[in-house]
This record gives structure tokens, C-alpha cells and sequence, in this order.
């Protein structure tokens, strides 16, 4: 790729790459980056690729370099993208080294590097109270903020703290940064808030995010005026109530029935749907939901879209939530199913919607398009099909996604048919060797669907009418056709089916 600057007549001399940045620095770098996108801190390798392993796209990213542009004085991107290697914008550290290298200020880290982070297998360390370094300017504005003057509320904050994370309460001082001064990352931030929210009748995360600052989210002082301000006087009198222990959820199914009468068959069924962000893995986790299961919405580029539609699950009475994790990266598809186990104790239902693949005449497909395309649905499906198999004891169904351009040749499809053939070979495989666990295993084979995938296609305004026209009932696949056919796949009445691909064409494909 070529990369101009908007002025045609400046020229720059080549430069070497930037030097390295501080440790330091990049950890400054590193805040932000958490900030800006809410991902925990120890995920943001500073060698790992931006887009691939983070699944940070270039519009956040721009984002992220305008909230570091502010902050160190950077130039524009316009003015300094021509001395740039498009490598050097892949990882945080090579976005540090740019910082240091045209800001001239590297070393603006140094203050959060003398903060000792406690390490977490050691035990908490007593924050530095003391020092003027702990002592922020945000921190001592909650002195006399509302949370402050409701000690009662404080100190039962507080005690949640120490009831989640175990630390004694005597080193959760009010106005100590939670990350750098107690080790309290994002995640188990997001474990404490979640109890919060319930103990003091909060609204959902979704209407809270607007009124929820990085700034106000940094000590405990903090969000305990967050909660003065936001929930209602009996909700603050009733928190003196223990909150219960956490426990597995019981997954014993139950037929219920919903209010309009219809049958919820999968009431008290656990479902993972990956790539459920968007698209048709939305549609299928929200169709779940309705039957009554309790589903795990994942997604990896589109995680907003991925909370959002976990919300927006809650919000329709059906039970969800929402966990990020690339099922290409292995440290992460890990921590996804160890978190589906911690938190339900098993699983029934998992789904593979995970998809990545180039949409390009086969003389443009790269070998990083095929290296993307098979981790994400071949390598990504063998071993969370095997984790998830370890957690359905003896009563699952895996159901997987191919597409019929798998055994047909479809204009642009080449990556991904392929991959999808591959996913039908071990679908099979599947099948087999996971049969005497009781696991059936399945793969429904859709043509074109309406939505995301077809909207993304090259020359879909020519395409989509011609598979129209092609096809015996005279439209291309909904997204509740397939909805409709994966219910009859978990059901049990089809327990005797196993190994099979299902085409789902609406006949497109017997038209020569």
C-alpha cells in the first residue's frame, strides 16, 4: 500500500524506524489504549498485531492516535505518515516508538512507572498512601465529592471490594488508583462493578456507559459518588444486605412456556455462539434466547456491537452475556471457555459462527489471507469444539457454518469456500470422535444470505438479483431460515443425527 501526504509538493528524507520506546512510555501507551478501548490492560501486549490479535480496526485506531496526538503534541498523522513504514502502526510498541520518536518527551511515563502494581499471585501490597505520587488530583477531588460525605455508603463499597477481590479492607483506601496502586485490572473491575450494579439497583451498562468516565472508574472514592448519583435512596438503604455467595448456574433443562404461550424448549440450556457480535451469529443468539437458553455472545472485532447485543438480549427478557475473545488467538479462545466453566459450570449448545475470509479473485488471496482464514474457522473450530465437548458432559450439540460456495465456485469466494469445505470435513470428524461422548455434531450449508456478508460482497448489486432470479423459490436465505433449521438441529429429535451438512438453498443450488 502507498501512503501519501495530503501536501504532494513536501518530501521527506527516508528515516531509520524509531528507536524503541521506554518501558514507561509504552506502558503509558498502553493506559490509553485500555481506556479508549476497555480491553484489560494484560491483554495489550505491546508486541501483539493491533488489528489481528487485539481486533482493533483502523477507525478505533485513529481514534486511539488522536487521544495520543493531544496528549504528547504529536503532528498530524497527515504530516508524519510519509515517514512511516506501515509496520510501525501494527503494534502498541511500534505506536510508542513513533510517540517518543516525534513528541521528543519519551520518558512521560516515568511517574505510572514508579507505581509498584502488586502482583497478584504474591498479594495486594499496601498502597503508597503516603506519597504525593499516589495522591491524584482526581482522587483528592472525591475527598469532598457525594460519596465522600455518605461514609456509610463508602465503607459498604468498600467491603464489596474486599469481598470480591479478598484483599483486607484496611489497604482500600478511598482515593488509591485501583490498577496502579491495588492491581484491580479492568476485568475483576468488571466482576465488582457487576455486583455493585445489582446490590445498588443501577441501570444496565448500556444506559450507564455515556455518564461512566475512565476518570470516575479510578478509585473507589470514585465510584462510590458514581453510585450516590445514580441509584435510589432505598437501594442505598438495603445495601447493608450481605450479597449471596456466587454460584453455578443449575442447567438442568425445563420446557417452559413464554407469556404469548409458545414453547420455550431451551430453558435452562447454556448456548456459545461465536461471532455473535453481529450478523447472523446476532441472529442466531437472540433466536436462542427466546427459546429460553441463557447465551454467550462473543465477538472479537465488533465487540461494542457484541455487548450491545448482549444488552439488547436482557433487554427483550431473555438471558445473556457478553464475552471478547478472538477464537484464532489460543491465550484468548482459553480464557473464553474457562469463563463459560467458572460461570456456568457447563455447556449444551455450541454454535461456530466464527468467520474470516477474503472476499478476492484467487489471484489476489495472500498467504496471510489463508494463514487469517484457516485459524479462524478450521483451527479455531477444532479446538473450541474440543474444549466445548469437555464441558458438555454427555449431552451436547455443535452445530457448524459453511456455505455452498464450499463445493461450487462462487465470484470472490475462493478463500472462503475453501476453508468452509474444510469445515465440513471436520465437522465429520467431529462427529465420530466425539460420538461416544454422547456430542452430535452437525453443519448447516446455507447459500447466500441476506445481511452483513452479502452486503460486504463485491458487485452485490449485480449479484444479489442474479441468485435471486437463480433460485426455484425466487430469493436468497433469511437469517431465520437458518434459525429455524439449527433449532430442529438441537432439538431432541433429531438425537439420532450426526456427521451431516445440510444444505439450506432454497434449492439455488440444483439449477445448472
Amino acid at each position: 500500500m502507498t501512503h501519501t501526504v495530503a501536501d504532494s509538493n513536501t518530501t521527506f528524507a527516508p528515516l531509520r524506524p524509531p528507536a524503541p520506546a521506554s518501558p514507561a512510555l509504552v506502558g503509558d501507551v498502553q493506559r490509553i489504549f485500555s481506556e479508549l478501548t476497555r480491553y484489560p490492560i494484560d491483554i495489550l501486549e505491546p508486541e501483539a498485531n493491533i488489528e489481528e490479535d487485539l481486533g482493533i480496526d483502523s477507525v478505533k485506531l485513529g481514534e486511539i492516535f488522536a487521544a495520543l496526538r493531544e496528549k504528547y503534541d504529536l503532528p498530524a498523522m497527515a504530516d508524519i505518515r510519509g515517514q512511516l513504514e506501515p509496520e510501525q502502526l501494527r503494534t502498541i510498541a511500534g505506536v510508542a516508538a513513533i510517540v517518543g520518536r516525534f513528541s521528543s518527551a519519551d520518558g512521560a511515563g516515568s511517574r505510572s512507572a514508579a507505581t509498584s502494581v502488586p502482583n497478584a499471585a504474591a498479594g495486594p501490597a499496601v498502597p503508597a498512601a503516603a506519597s504525593p505520587v499516589a495522591r491524584s488530583s482526581t482522587a483528592t477531588a472525591t475527598q469532598s465529592a457525594d460519596g465522600a460525605s455518605q461514609p456509610g455508603l463508602l465503607e459498604e463499597v468498600r467491603r464489596t471490594f474486599s469481598e470480591v477481590t479478598r484483599y483486607p479492607v484496611e489497604i482500600l483506601e478511598p482515593d488509591a488508583n485501583l490498577e496502579e496502586d491495588l492491581g484491580i485490572d479492568s476485568v475483576k473491575l468488571g466482576e465488582i462493578f457487576a455486583v455493585l450494579r445489582e446490590r445498588y439497583g443501577l441501570p444496565p451498562m448500556g444506559e450507564l456507559r455515556e455518564r461512566i468516565t475512565p476518570e470516575r472508574m479510578r478509585t473507589i472514592g470514585g465510584i462510590a459518588t458514581l453510585i450516590a448519583e445514580l441509584s435510589p435512596p432505598p437501594a442505598v438503604a438495603a445495601a447493608a444486605a450481605p450479597a449471596p455467595p456466587p454460584t453455578k448456574r443449575v442447567t438442568t433443562p425445563v420446557a417452559t412456556q413464554a407469556r404469548d404461550g409458545t414453547r420455550r424448549p431451551f430453558e435452562g440450556k447454556i448456548a456459545l455462539i461465536t461471532g455473535s457480535g453481529r450478523g447472523l451469529g446476532k441472529a442466531i443468539a437472540s433466536h436462542l434466547a427466546d427459546l429460553g437458553a441463557t447465551v454467550i455472545v462473543n465477538s472479537f472485532h465488533s465487540r461494542e456491537l457484541g455487548e450491545k447485543t448482549a444488552e439488547e438480549i436482557k433487554a427483550a427478557g431473555g438471558r445473556a452475556v457478553h464475552v471478547w475473545a478472538s477464537v484464532a488467538n489460543d491465550a484468548q479462545r482459553e480464557a473464553l471457555y474457562d469463563q463459560v466453566d467458572s460461570q456456568f459450570g457447563g455447556l449444551d449448545f455450541f454454535i461456530s459462527s466464527s468467520s474470516n475470509g477474503t472476499l478476492a479473485p484467487i489471484d489476489r488471496i495472500t498467504s496471510e489471507d489463508w494463514e487469517k482464514a484457516f485459524r479462524t474457522n478450521v483451527v479455531g473450530l477444532h479446538r473450541g469444539a474440543l474444549r466445548a465437548a469437555q464441558l458438555m458432559r454427555r449431552r451436547g450439540r455443535i452445530v457448524t457454518l459453511s456455505m455452498t460456495a464450499s463445493d461450487r465456485c462462487f465470484p470472490y469466494a475462493a478463500c472462503q469456500g475453501t476453508v468452509k469445505a474444510a469445515i465440513e470435513a471436520l465437522t465429520r470428524y467431529l462427529a465420530v470422535e466425539l460420538a461416544p461422548d454422547n456430542i452430535r455434531v452437525n453443519c448447516i450449508k446455507a447459500g447466500a444470505i441476506y445481511g452483513d456478508v452479502v452486503n460486504q460482497w463485491p458487485e452485490t448489486a449485480t449479484l444479489t438479483p442474479a441468485w435471486e432470479n437463480r433460485a426455484p423459490l425466487g430469493r436468497m436465505c433469511k437469517p431465520s431460515d437458518v434459525c429455524s433449521l439449527l433449532t430442529a438441529l438441537l432439538s431432541d429429535g433429531l438425537e439420532f443425527m450426526t456427521g451431516s451438512t445440510v444444505v439450506l438453498d432454497g434449492g439455488h443450488a440444483l439449477i445448472l
